[in-house]
């Protein structure tokens, strides 16, 4: 062995050119360990399958030149390179191959060539890799292949079976609905012939388009089928029309945004009447009137606002063309002075002659429109009520309590004010008084009047009420007289309000039409 590698030394420093040519037993030894090599070369290549991985998973590769495309078997060699192994290196000479393997002198070539140069050998060019290495070889020996990396079973090669894909709908984009609107304010149901027109008033910051109206004949039985139809109602009022005259409806309202509607607002109610000619200048129908301090006149005003005065009564001015957020439901005269309050369904107030102003509810988020307004005894103060029996107080008026938050059976139509006390009453519709700080005067239960009350007013002295009904029935009550009259009426149109004579212990009664009726009290003009 020692010899043997003693000879391969003396070949590998002839070549470098540090020695001279090595004797014939240097000669011998090559001439044994190449004809070695040429056995091993021509039966290590015979006994490998020329099938690779890449003929076992099915994949056939592009021939290249000099290579048989009509066999079913391609031999991929190891490298990239086809190599001439009948080709003559002279020594010395330069060989340049590109290959992603290790290039090895082989020093066994000479034989191998011999061996094989009877036998024409085609090889098939793999594609050099993207990534290639360009290796300078100085050697007349050919380039040795790298190790063949061992074959996998076939069947693990083939190519594995996708899944067909199966389309997904899209999901669709979720949208957030719609957030409802605030619920608006009902400030009223103001009756006509035939025909009711409701008020409304949306909150500050509503996001309402539009409205729908609901109506029934019971309290809290509206129809879920809006009077407006599909259309929303753009606007703060809407006419209904084709009523019964005598009968009562119910009114709600609701705001709208796209398809998504607000809470019911507060419920209102309307009796329309038949048809009747205006007493007078005054043009819809007289909601209220007020007598001046010393009973020689009254004010007689519609839900626009207009006022017409009657006896010593002037006309100090009124919210009558101007374009107001709700109607007005009450005018009422200074107590002290010349001069009344008109005050309007979302609390507005205003304030003519020497009637001073003193602060309103209109500031305010309410849950139920103004129906009435009352002054205390100076003048100095007034207090608003709400139709939810709602109290507010204003000025020198002192707050003794109220009915807001307690669930009654009819909506409070109006309020009176003790002197002696300071306190007040609420009226309900059904003609139920709650007092306070202030007597209890009222009907007994079970004595409720028949028809639904619209109005209240006290004696001057503060021990008395009387209740007036829309046929304009009077209820008196504790102080207050009766004066008539004697049978309900059947005015041409309903009567709306009552108001007491300071100066006597009479009052006065007015209808829709603006028709007046005084019982104790002098008559000072109509409409």
């Amino acid at each position: 062995m020692n010899s043997w590698l003693q000879s391969m030394k003396q070949w590998t420093q002839w070549l470098m050119g540090e020695a001279p040519l090595p004797d014939g037993r240097s000669k011998a030894m090559l001439a044994g360990t190449v004809a070695a090599a040429a056995v091993i070369a021509v039966g290590i290549p015979a006994a490998i399958p020329s099938t690779t991985a890449a003929n076992a998973a099915g994949q056939q590769l592009a021939p290249s030149a000099g290579q048989d495309t009509n066999s079913s078997q391609y031999t991929v060699p190891p490298t990239t390179s086809t190599v001439d192994h009948s080709s003559v290196i002279a020594p010395g000479s330069v060989t340049s191959t590109t290959s992603p393997y290790y290039v090895l002198p082989d020093p066994f070539a000479t034989a191998r060539n011999a061996q094989r140069a009877t036998r024409k050998q085609h090889v098939a060019v793999k594609t050099p890799p993207k990534s290639t290495t360009t290796t300078t070889v100085a050697t007349p020996f050919l380039a040795a292949p790298a190790p063949t990396a061992p074959t996998p079973d076939a069947t693990a090669a083939l190519p594995t079976a996708k899944t067909p894909l199966v389309p997904i709908d899209p999901v669709p984009a979720l949208v957030a609905p719609a957030t409802p609107p605030a619920a608006p304010l009902v400030t009223g149901a103001a009756s006509f012939v035939a025909s009711a027109l409701v008020t409304w008033k949306a909150p500050a910051d509503s996001t309402a388009s539009g409205y729908d109206i609901f109506v029934g004949l019971t309290p809290g039985m509206e129809s879920p089928v809006p009077l407006n139809g599909a259309t929303p109602v753009v606007g703060d009022s809407y006419l209904v029309t084709g009523l019964t005259a005598g009968q009562t409806y119910y009114f709600t309202v609701r705001g709208r945004t796209g398809v998504a509607s607000s809470v019911a607002s507060n419920e209102v109610s309307a009796i329309p009447f038949n048809a009747y000619t205006p007493i007078g200048h005054l043009f819809g129908p007289v909601i209220s009137m007020a007598s001046t301090a010393d009973g020689t006149g009254y004010w007689l005003a519609t839900a626009t606002g207009a006022v017409s005065p009657h006896g010593s009564a002037t006309d100090l001015g009124s919210v009558a063309g101007m374009v107001l957020a709700a109607p007005v439901t009450k005018i009422v005269a200074d107590p002290k002075g010349v001069g009344y309050w008109e005050v309007a369904a979302d609390g507005g107030v205003f304030a003519y002659g020497a009637a001073p102003f003193e602060g309103a509810a209109s500031s305010l988020t309410l849950n139920s429109p103004i129906v009435d307004l009352v002054p205390t005894a100076d003048g100095k103060g007034y207090w608003e009520v709400a139709a939810d029996g709602g109290v507010f107080a204003y000025g020198d008026a002192a707050f003794a309590g109220s009915l807001g938050g307690k669930t009654e059976a009819e909506p409070t139509v109006g309020m009176a004010a003790d002197p002696a006390t300071g306190g007040y009453w609420l009226v309900s519709a059904d003609g139920t008084v709650t007092a306070f700080n202030a007597p209890a005067l009222g009907p007994q239960p079970g004595s409720l009047p028949v028809d639904p009350v619209v109005g209240i007013a006290a004696t001057p002295t503060g021990n008395g009420l009387w209740e007036v009904t829309r046929s304009g029935s009077i209820y008196a009550y504790g102080g207050a007289a009766f004066l008539g009259p004697l049978a309900a009426l059947d005015p041409a149109a309903p009567v709306t309000g009552v108001a007491a004579d300071p100066s006597t212990k009479g009052y006065w009664m007015v209808s829709a039409d603006g028709g007046v009726y005084s019982y104790g009290s002098a008559f000072y003009g109509a409409g």
